[in-house]
Formats: structure tokens, sequence, C-alpha cells
């Protein structure tokens, strides 16, 4: 656990104080001989100086003295020594990761544990949330909702980011306290607020994922949407996205794979689909060639041409919905949906049940081209 993520500023040094002034009594001692040294030259010199007055300069420089020695004794214990280390420093190295864990577990052993499913809630929505910018590019036509879920999770991870620190910063000051000041002492008062401090973790945890649960009810209701619509006449894109009316290949081609993954029904019978639409594309094809052969049949051969355009069209659209539907299927996975999540298996049971009416809608449509003669 990261406990040490923000490091304390060194403010003073005590033992440095205690040395300086050791230093400085012994220079006093060092006065005071030269003191005694001076006052017994000025008997020497000044043989008519009676007691009294030699008396009375000694105490006014010995009283002098003893001034100096309070006043700088006091300025050299009130010194702050910021930035320099006096062996301290390592108490905020990482190496201390370890006991101030021990510390908090000896404590108070569920915060510990509180504190570790933070870590991890955060570590599994940072890679979540590094990949739904690759799911923007790749999939325009739902980048609502991505934009959306990325701004609710990206916020709420940052407030819970956050009020982690702090928790965690507290819990080092403790830690600090024990390790300097009275153990048993500090470890009571801290037991106290540890429990609040758990109790807090916890709260900001629950509010973080009430924020997953309202994304996972976006893709729900973004699913039903995809749902609803399939069979409609209109193109299909979620409110807000970018209308890119065509899906990439290779957006397609992971379509189509997750279709396999629902049933394998659903995955041929989008094959199938696929079969269709070249059908439409080889009739005009074949046509075509026709014409350039056959001009005064231009008539006839355009309306059949433009039969199997139509066709062509409408297979598409059809097979545009039902990529779009697998796309929501598919994100709704990919943003923590389990599988057996109600609004994937409806729209699993959706596709199993649409698809071959779909199939032989197209199919149908085919054969009476075909029969148009």
């Amino acid at each position: 656990m990261e406990f040490l993520s923000l490091n304390p500023k060194i403010t003073g040094s005590p033992m440095l104080a205690t040395l300086l002034i050791g230093i400085f009594i012994i220079f006093a001692i060092a006065l005071l001989i030269g003191w005694y040294l001076f006052v017994k030259r000025m008997r020497r010199k000044n043989p008519d100086m009676s007691t009294e007055q030699l008396f009375l300069t000694a105490i006014a420089l010995l009283a002098l003295l003893l001034f100096s020695l309070w006043h700088v004794s006091g300025s050299v214990a009130g010194v702050e020594w910021k930035g320099v280390d006096f062996g301290t420093r390592n108490i905020f190295n990482s190496n201390n990761t370890e006991e101030i864990h021990n510390f908090t577990v000896k404590v108070y052993k569920p915060l510990v544990h509180s504190l570790e499913a933070v870590d991890t809630e955060i570590s599994e929505m940072n890679v979540l949330l590094s990949d739904i910018d690759d799911l923007i590019d790749e999939h325009p036509r739902h980048s609502s909702l991505l934009i959306r879920a990325k701004k609710t999770w990206s916020d709420g991870a940052y407030q819970l980011r956050k009020q982690q620190k702090e928790v965690k910063k507290k819990i080092r000051r403790a830690w600090i306290a024990h390790d300097t000041m009275n153990q048993k002492a500090v470890d009571t008062k801290f037991s106290r607020k540890a429990v609040k401090l758990d109790k807090r973790v916890n709260r900001d945890l629950k509010t973080f994922r009430k924020l997953i649960i309202k994304v996972h009810e976006m893709v729900r209701n973004d699913l039903a949407g995809s749902q609803r619509q399939l069979g409609k006449a209109k193109q299909q894109a979620g409110k807000g996205s970018r209308n890119t009316p065509n899906f990439k290949p290779k957006v397609i081609g992971t379509l189509l794979a997750y279709s396999k993954t629902i049933d394998a029904n659903v995955h041929q019978g989008m094959e199938k689909l696929v079969n269709e639409i070249a059908i439409t594309e080889q009739r005009q094809e074949k046509n075509r060639e026709h014409l350039e052969e056959n001009k005064d049949l231009e008539g006839p051969l355009i309306k059949v041409i433009d039969y199997w355009k139509e066709a062509e069209i409408q297979d598409r659209h059809y097979f545009d919905q039902l990529l779009f539907a697998l796309e929501s299927a598919l994100l709704g996975r990919k943003l923590g949906l389990k599988k057996g999540d109600y609004a994937i298996t409806s729209m699993n049971n959706s596709l199993k049940k649409y698809l071959p009416n779909l199939l032989k809608k197209v199919q149908n449509k085919r054969i009476t081209i075909d029969n148009s003669y």
C-alpha cells in the first residue's frame, strides 16, 4: 500500500540545537576563565581599586555573560532547520511503507482492507478509462454514450483518489507520532480515529460504486434503444453521437466475431446476410455486362438492375441495424455489464428471434426478383 505519496517538510533538529548549546557552554567556560584572568590582571594594574569596586565589576561581567548564554541557547533551540538531512529523512522514504502498513494493521486492520479495496477499484477503473478513448474512435456511432461514461467515471475516480490521499496522509501523520512520541497514547487515540476513517473510506467507495451503476444504467438504456430499432427504416446512431453511416471493415470483423459468442445461429445468420448482399451486387454487375452488349434491351435490363439495387440497399440497412445492435451489446460488455445481465440476455434473445425472420424476408425478396421475368 502506498502510504508515502506525500513527504512532510523537515522543520527542525533538536539534536543539533543541543549540540550547539553544548559548544556554547564550553565557550562560556572559556570566557569565565578569561574573565577570572582579566579581573586578576585589573587588580595588579589597579592596586588602589577597592574590593567593592572589583566585586561589582566582576558581577556585572558575569551577569552579561549569563544573559548572553540564555539568549543564544533560546535562539538555537528555536531555529528551524529546513531542507537539511539530520538522519530523520528516512522516515518519509518508501522504505517505511511496510512499517506504516503494519502500524495500521495493528491499530485497526479493517482500515487497511478498505484502502486496499479502493486501490483495486481505482486500478481497474484506470485500465477501463484508458480503453474508452480507443473505443470512441472505433465506435463513433456510440461516441455520445462512451464520452458520458468516461466523464462520469473519471470525475468519480478523481474524487476517490483525492479523498484516499487525505486518509493516507492522516495515517502517515499518526505513524510519525507513533514513531517519535508516546506510542501507547498515540495508538489509543488513533484507534478511535481509524474507525472514523474506515467509515469515511467505505462511504467514499460506496459513492464511487454508485457512479459505476449509473453508467451501467446508461448502457442498459442504450441497449434497449438499439433493440427497439431493429427492423425500423431509420439509420441508427446514438443520440448526440457522430453520424457515421458505415462501419469500418475492422469493426465489422470484431462485431461478427462477437456474434459467435452469442450463439452459433446468430453468427451464421450474419454470414448469410453478408452472402445475400453479395448476391445482389453480383446480379447488378452481371446485368450491367449484358447491357453493354445489348443496348437495345436497355429498358428491361435497367429495370432489373434497379430491382437488385433496391434489394442491396435494403439488405445493407438490415445488416447495419444488426451491427449497431451487436455494437451496443459489445460495448455493454466492455463497460462492465455481465454476460448474464438482463439487458445483454434480452438483446441476445432478440437477435436470435429476429435474424431467422429477417433472412426469410431477404431471401423471399431475392426469389421474387429472380422470378420476375
